[in-house]
């Protein structure tokens, strides 16, 4: 027997016993779920538990030592150490914002020790109102992006809107002694060298070369049932119709739509409440949605909102790494929400299981962040209007077995006015064909 045919074997074994887990698991989930509620309606198909602090945490945290190079962070290494901030952190009596401009907030990093939190998206004080005592209802919606805590001065806190230029700081501040001392552990918390980048903000990238492992997964697909009794009140008044691409589920007021090719389930509801949800109602309650239908086992972090549209996106993540797919049908939940509930939703219905180790899958060097900066400008890219730049793992359906999905590391690059990510040879291609009017 040759070793090809060993690996073959040994990879259908795995197969197998994902499947055997993943069926156990949904299983005796739908049990807990109809043991709550036979009525439908009520049901909750999501078995991970999600806290508001992990799907509202940094996607960066960066380690700023006075007269140094700045540090970017492991997340998996830290992730223990965000939980407990949010726990244990308090803020008292705001103060009024003041101005931080971008060349001020270089030089305080450069000259005084830091721990920054930095997130996708903007984040609303009412979000966290445990966290933030006695704060005045015209503050609950206002935003930050990056929080600044000195490693000097432990009650020196800001809260950071980058785009409007505004911090803000607190009168009280109750931060547990050695919680902040503890980012400073090299031993225990893996740092890349960094540099920081003048593109549409000040952008945190691993100065170096890297050498990043592929992941491979076996991916299970989520039954219908596991959602359709989430969705529909009376489910013996469902409609059922087969598509040519999956099935479609329709009551008077909802429809459901499972697209077997591209493994995503649509939800639409007709709603008649036009009741105007602050910021903070709507991401909170878009945060109790996702945690009732999202299975993916490592974390999906807010992303974007997108005011016109009220749409809110959550990103999975594997490994600390976000997960990019195409038009984002594996890596992304999208969801809107009114005063009465849930109006739209794209959910993704494969997640990966069990990771598997294949031959010709294992390390790719990736250049450091300045030498992709370099590569864009070159290419004719303004960098005054890329908004993101970040390493993250391109989902790639495997030619040898479709239950198998390499996760490639790769650079990817977002610019103003589009909000989606390219790598960053598909930003030049498409920069390229730009500016050849085509």
């Amino acid at each position: 027997m040759t070793w090809t045919h060993i690996k073959h074997i040994l990879l259908g074994a795995l197969i197998v016993l994902s499947l055997f887990l993943s069926f156990s698991l949904l299983t005796t989930g739908s049990q807990s779920n109809e043991q709550t509620s036979s009525s439908g309606g009520s049901t909750t198909p999501a078995l991970v538990d999600r806290s508001i602090s992990e799907v509202f945490s940094p996607s960066q945290i960066i380690l700023h030592e006075a007269y140094d190079n700045h540090q970017i962070a492991s997340l998996s290494d830290t992730q223990d150490l965000v939980k407990q901030s949010y726990k244990r952190m308090r803020f008292k009596d705001v103060q009024p914002p003041k101005t931080l401009t971008r060349s001020e907030y270089q030089q305080m990093v450069h000259e005084d020790s830091w721990v920054e939190f930095i997130f996708d998206e903007k984040i609303p004080f009412g979000l966290f109102s445990e966290g933030f005592e006695d704060i005045p209802s015209d503050y609950e919606n206002r935003t930050f992006n990056r929080v600044l805590f000195n490693l000097n001065n432990q009650s020196r806190v800001l809260f950071y809107n980058d785009q409007e230029e505004q911090t803000y700081e607190f009168e009280e501040v109750r931060i547990p002694e050695d919680l902040l001392a503890r980012f400073r552990d090299t031993e225990s918390i893996r740092y890349t060298e960094a540099t920081g980048l003048e593109l549409n903000h000040v952008t945190y990238v691993p100065s170096s070369k890297m050498n990043l492992s592929y992941e491979n997964y076996i991916v299970e697909r989520l039954p219908d049932r596991l959602f359709i009794g989430q969705f529909f009140e009376e489910t013996s008044e469902v409609n059922v119709r087969s598509t040519s691409n999956g099935q479609q589920y329709t009551s008077l007021t909802t429809e459901v739509v499972i697209n077997d090719e591209n493994y995503t389930l649509s939800y639409l509801h007709q709603r008649t409440n036009r009741e105007e949800l602050s910021l903070t109602e709507r991401l909170a309650n878009s945060f109790q949605e996702l945690a009732k239908v999202e299975n993916w086992k490592d974390r999906s972090r807010y992303k974007a909102y997108n005011s016109s549209t009220g749409e809110v996106v959550f990103q999975r993540y594997l490994n600390g790494m976000p997960v990019f797919s195409a038009q984002q049908l594996d890596s992304e939940v999208a969801l809107r929400i009114d005063g009465s509930g849930m109006k739209n939703l794209r959910l993704p219905l494969r997640i990966a299981q069990t990771p598997i180790s294949l031959d010709g899958y294992d390390k790719k060097e990736l250049p450091g962040g300045q030498e992709i900066a370099d590569k864009l400008e070159a290419a004719g890219v303004d960098l005054s209007t890329v908004t993101g730049l970040k390493v993250g793992l391109t989902w790639e359906e495997s030619e040898e077995d479709e239950r198998v999905i390499h996760f490639e590391p790769d650079w990817y690059v977002n610019v103003k006015n589009d909000s989606n990510w390219y790598t960053v040879d598909q930003l030049i291609e498409l920069q390229g064909e730009s500016l050849n009017g085509l």
